[in-house]
């Protein structure tokens, strides 16, 4: 099948739908705003946004790829170590869940010290990718032990898609090991839900099994196996 191309996002959100199903990547990553075209196979699709140069995350397999893109993402790229002069520069993983079908809960709490999540993040996961202050996180939410004290965090962000994402998730390093980032996701999970949100995404290394493990026990799903490609020496990253 010749690539079919469209510079409409509804068409190409449709499209992502038809060929995997709702909750997949595109879903969140299209911001109408910003999409410039998408194109499909019988079985693949790749869209291209604007911005600092040209996004373009592909899946399927062999999607279609734009010759000016300036960074991308391709999902099972399969070892592939260049995208023409973009280069390898991370390997992640993408879940999503539909929280409308789930039933978790966990005693989690809004938070609203900024002073304090930032601490901890500079601690704990100095390498996280979201910080208080951005204007589309929607909350932090934490969880505290017996003596009050701060042991986990993380936060729902709003994408310029609509789609919502769980970002920075962190527990206290003496704590790891004992289930509290799940219960935090779980809460995370079950406060989106009452705030109407259906579909929730994160990402989280490849090489993380543990974070996976967390994910998947707390109902995520695996979608898709990301590899990153950026120009050599960018500093650009893949988060959206």
């Amino acid at each position: 099948m010749e690539p079919t191309s469209t510079t409409n996002p509804v068409t190409a959100l449709r499209w992502s739908v038809e060929l995997f199903g709702e909750g997949n990547p595109i879903q969140f990553f299209l911001a109408p705003d910003r999409f410039a075209s998408g194109e499909r196979t019988s079985d693949a699709l790749s869209i291209t946004l604007t911005g600092e140069g040209l996004f373009g995350l592909g899946l399927g397999p062999n999607p279609p790829r734009h010759p000016e893109w300036t960074r991308c993402i391709l999902a099972d790229a399969g070892g592939v170590d260049h995208v023409g002069e973009l280069r390898a520069s991370d390997h992640w993983d993408f879940y999503s869940i539909d929280s409308s079908q789930t039933h978790v809960d966990g005693d989690v709490e809004v938070l609203d010290d900024d002073d304090l999540i930032t601490e901890i993040l500079h601690l704990h996961a100095n390498d996280s990718s979201v910080w208080p202050g951005r204007s589309d996180i929607v909350a932090w939410y934490g969880l505290r032990d017996a003596h009050d004290n701060l042991i986990s965090l993380g936060a729902l962000v709003r994408w310029e898609s609509g789609y919502h994402v769980i970002a920075s998730v962190v527990t206290v390093s003496e704590y790891r090991g004992r289930g509290f980032a799940q219960e935090l996701v779980q809460g995370m999970i079950a406060r989106a839900r009452e705030r109407g949100i259906t579909w929730l995404a994160l990402g989280v290394n490849h090489a993380n099994v543990a974070a996976q493990r967390v994910y998947s026990k707390a109902g995520f799903r695996l979608r898709a196996n990301f590899t990153t490609y950026t120009l050599p020496d960018s500093s650009a990253n893949a988060e959206h």
